[in-house]
């Protein structure tokens, strides 16, 4: 199939791209990890892990990353030590309020050192929470240069091998993984475990999320696999999706010829599918952000744009990239764009998420809460359902349009949920 290839050109240029910029990334965030304050915000630690990661799989040079990774380790945490040595406390002080740090980072970081210099520095680069301060508060003590060279390279040292190894051991199972479930659902296995580990790691050190959020991440990581499931299908030489689009499409298609009950369930879905189309649900979006705006919820209102955005965007994208045709026995009159994914689907899925996830917490009742959310998820349904009636999408496309909104949805809210309480946060911590 053309996709097919041009899916897999496009991951050969992916690979190629990462294999000449990877080491640059590599070591800028092994580099600033090293720094105070700072380093706390950047994911230096995963960086490694992943390169050694991508190292096992074939992008990357396992020589290249250790040599990478311990260079920036080393040469940041003695950025971090001249810091230190130079500005003393104050320069944690002047910037504590942006990044947040707490006394309890500090005083961890300080209680470690005077038991053992030696100790602190190599086991401190293990712990998360006093990783990108010890080398500033080895810095302020009276610890030598010298001294401090020592240990930092056999921390660096030590610290990246073990990384690097813990990737490149994951990336030993990958091929036996993809071979069984496929690259795409692996990677997006790989962006759930990742994204619940920044996820746990934001809220252990702001505590921003609450817990009924715990569900908005779930679904986000379940569409993404049902995402990453249909997308691997709809790349693959032979999908296995192909069996059930053709015997749905052929159900369809036999039922729906002279009777009156066939005309009544034509005409609904052709109702629903009016109602519920692209341009009618993208409407809706931008009309509910612009009275979000006039009511001043601006992460309501960045939530929704950003939702129906990127959804309207993707969808776009992944059909032109597919280019799959559609059925051509569908009911109503021939639809000149590609078919995969559905975009009455994946429009609706965006917008009724967010609408869900804005409005419901507002009902005080919370029978009407229920009804209400039980509403937006049957008229997600049922718009998708629709255009498997009139026979104008397959099963998979209508499942990956659900899946795409549904997860941009999700994606959408932790995002403005994430920069939006850090930016109160940073606002209040500086007033």
């Amino acid at each position: 199939m053309p996709y097919a290839h041009e899916f897999s050109m496009l991951a050969t240029h992916l690979q190629a791209i990462i294999g000449q910029g990877g080491y640059v990334i590599l070591f800028i965030c092994t580099l600033l990890e090293g720094i105070p304050v700072i380093g706390m915000a950047v994911p230096g630690h995963v960086a490694i892990i992943i390169a050694g990661f991508l190292a096992r799989i074939g992008t990357l040079d396992l020589r290249f990353v250790m040599a990478t990774s311990i260079a920036g380790a080393v040469l940041g945490d003695y950025l971090g030590f001249l810091i230190g040595r130079h500005y003393g406390v104050a320069f944690i002080e002047r910037l504590r309020p942006y990044f947040f740090v707490t006394n309890a980072h500090i005083e961890k970081a300080r209680q470690l050192l005077a038991r053992h210099t030696g100790k602190a520095m190599v086991l401190g680069r293990f712990m998360p929470a006093t990783r990108a301060l010890m080398p500033f508060i080895v810095g302020t003590s009276s610890t030598s240069a010298a001294r401090f060279w020592f240990f930092n390279v056999i921390g660096g040292i030590s610290w990246t091998v073990a990384s690097v190894l813990l990737g490149y051991i994951f990336g030993s199972e990958y091929h036996v993984a993809a071979g069984l479930f496929g690259r795409g659902v692996v990677g997006a296995i790989i962006v759930i475990t990742i994204g619940i580990w920044g996820y746990r790691f934001v809220n252990m050190h702001y505590h921003i999320f609450r817990r009924y959020e715990l569900f908005t991440l779930a679904l986000n990581a379940t569409s993404l696999i049902f995402l990453a499931l249909m997308v691997q299908d709809a790349a693959a030489a032979r999908p296995f999706m192909v069996n059930t689009d053709v015997w749905i499409n052929s159900y369809m298609n036999l039922h729906n010829h002279g009777t009156a009950l066939y005309h009544f369930w034509a005409t609904l879905a052709l109702f629903l599918s009016t109602v519920g189309g692209t341009v009618v649900t993208i409407g809706l979006g931008i009309s509910s952000a612009v009275y979000l705006a006039c009511l001043r919820r601006w992460r309501s209102t960045a939530i929704m744009l950003l939702s129906i955005g990127s959804t309207g965007l993707l969808l776009g994208v992944l059909k032109e990239f597919f280019m799959r045709a559609r059925p051509a026995n569908a009911l109503m009159a021939m639809l000149n764009d590609p078919s995969f994914p559905s975009g009455h689907a994946g429009m609706a899925a965006a917008f009724f998420v967010s609408l869900a996830y804005l409005v419901a917490p507002k009902i005080g009742s919370w029978i009407r809460r229920e009804l209400f959310i039980v509403a937006c998820v049957a008229a997600v349904f049922l718009i998708g359902l629709s255009r498997l009636v009139l026979n104008v999408h397959w099963t998979s496309d209508v499942i990956a349009g659900w899946s795409l909104g549904t997860f941009l949805a999700t994606a959408s809210i932790l995002i403005v949920k994430y920069a939006g309480n850090l930016f109160i946060r940073k606002v209040v911590n500086t007033e």
